[in-house]
């Protein structure tokens, strides 16, 4: 897992975010959203601490996306993925498991 993280990292593939909270459950919205992150039409990951249904709505239309809480994070997930996006909170709970 340490070793699927870092790869991203060196890569580029990872995008760290201070939050990933979406005020509609609008797929549109979600779309727009990846697009200021510079994600579009590649398999993405997004790791947060606590799903929320909004987001889970936003999410379920796109089927290049795959949205993880922090604890079921794998790395087969990380490695199939073009992109990762992932929380700041989510970080440090991947941290406390690796420690």
């Amino acid at each position: 897992l340490k070793s699927a993280l870092a790869y991203k990292a060196i890569n580029s593939e990872l995008i760290i975010v201070e939050n990933f909270n979406v005020e509609s459950l609008k797929t549109k919205d979600m779309i727009q959203t990846l697009e200021k992150l510079g994600i579009t039409n590649v398999k993405t990951l997004i790791v947060v601490e606590e799903l929320s249904d909004n987001l889970i709505l936003a999410t379920r239309n796109l089927t290049n996306i795959m949205l993880l809480q922090a604890d079921e994070i794998n790395t087969l997930d990380i490695i199939s993925a073009d992109k990762m996006v992932i929380t700041v909170d989510a970080v440090k709970a991947i941290e406390e498991v690796l420690v």
